[in-house]
């Protein structure tokens, strides 16, 4: 079933809109941000018995393709929103919010008067570090999210930090955020203020309600608010392919963009090959590894470059509504599957692994040599 909409407009309430998917129908009246529904939202089916229905952000630069002004757009947006002033610790959400975390703190930190910014990320992947706390996220198809010690010279910034901000892209029940805000204001004794930031929230007044039984002033930033109901659709019955990528990550992974802290404004050079500078390009991000491969497509295009963003995902999801292609590819030597959405069949790719010995085994670069699109 192809992607139907249905408005109704009522007076004072917004409005109320059916979202016909392959999974079901979503029923959503929003509050806040109708007029800029079309512009952030789309709407696509879990291949997940756990929950059918996906939200897809077009701003995120994850299963859509993205500039990468628009995105930093709206990371100014959000930080702005946040207002700048005491010195803040940002937690990102893995997997998909980990590049959004990272750019709203990113742009928090040029905001005029601002104190230190330090961000850091869940993360689904193994470190040589230890664990600081780990929480879970029951709906997902790989629940676990660990946050590991901050790297030692961020320790006593965090700590000290008087705000704490925590980023997801959209806030269905708030469950997995309360835990973390949780877990971290027991750690973190001199924060003051709690600010929840999303791009879509559908939190009710009564989970909303539960936020404010913690013990610091909580306010939530987003730029679309309401609520829906799901109606399942009983022709519809998923199952999580048998060679899902479920589990921790093993693979070499670096902690020095998030996994353990970064202090930014991001300071480091970055390096951008010379041909990459014009032309038409896809930047391609990993998994988790969204921030570094994001400042490059930005530079990319402030050289004058044709460049979208997007990333490779661990989540399945079926093709139609807004994933219209669907690519899925194992890397050597795995038994699990990692998937890239609506890729731009038009554009030379620039794949950023995290690790430079990965392109040799990363199943996306096979398949880009396959001649699918042009490295």
């Amino acid at each position: 079933m192809g992607l139907l909409l249905t408005l109704f407009r009522i007076f004072g309430f917004g409005i109320l809109m059916e979202v016909n998917i392959s999974a079901g129908t979503l029923t959503l009246q929003i509050y806040k941000g109708e007029d800029r529904l079309h512009e952030l939202l789309g709407f696509a089916s879990r291949e997940n018995q756990k929950r059918g229905y996906l939200f897809v952000s077009k701003v995120l630069g994850k299963h859509i393709p993205v500039k990468p002004s628009t995105m930093r757009c709206l990371y100014q947006e959000l930080s702005k929103l946040c207002g700048s002033g005491q010195d803040t610790f940002v937690v990102g959400m893995a997997e998909t919010a980990t590049g959004l975390g990272a750019g709203v703190a990113d742009s928090l930190s040029l905001l005029k008067n601002q104190g230190s910014v330090i961000y850091q990320h869940t993360t689904r992947h193994e470190l040589d570090s230890d664990i600081w706390l780990t929480i879970d996220e029951s709906h997902s198809h790989a629940v676990d999210h660990i946050l590991y010690q901050p790297l030692d010279e961020l320790h006593d910034n965090i700590l000290s930090a008087k705000r704490l901000i925590l980023v997801d892209d959209e806030i269905s029940t708030g469950r997995t955020l309360f835990l973390l805000a949780e877990k971290l204001l027991a750690e973190l004794k001199n924060v003051e203020e709690l600010i929840i930031v999303s791009i879509v929230s559908w939190l009710d007044a009564d989970k909303k309600q539960l936020f404010e039984t913690l013990p610091v002033c909580t306010r939530f930033v987003n730029l679309i608010e309401g609520e829906f109901t799901y109606t399942p659709d009983d022709a519809f019955s998923p199952t999580l392919p048998d060679n899902i990528d479920k589990g921790i990550c093993k693979d070499p992974s670096r902690d020095d963009l998030g996994r353990r802290g970064i202090k930014l404004p991001y300071q480091d050079a970055l390096v951008t090959p010379e041909q990459h500078k014009s032309g038409k390009w896809t930047v391609v991000g990993t998994g988790e590894h969204l921030f570094l491969p994001f400042l490059i497509a930005e530079q990319m295009e402030a050289s004058g470059a044709d460049v979208l963003f997007q990333s490779t995902t661990r989540s399945p999801i079926l093709p139609g509504d807004a994933i219209q292609h669907k690519v899925t590819f194992s890397d050597t030597g795995k038994d699990v599957v990692n998937f890239i959405y609506n890729l731009p069949a038009d554009r030379k790719v620039h794949l950023i692994c995290e690790d430079e010995g990965a392109y040799d085994s990363n199943g996306f670069a096979r398949y880009l040599k396959q001649g699918k699109n042009n490295v």
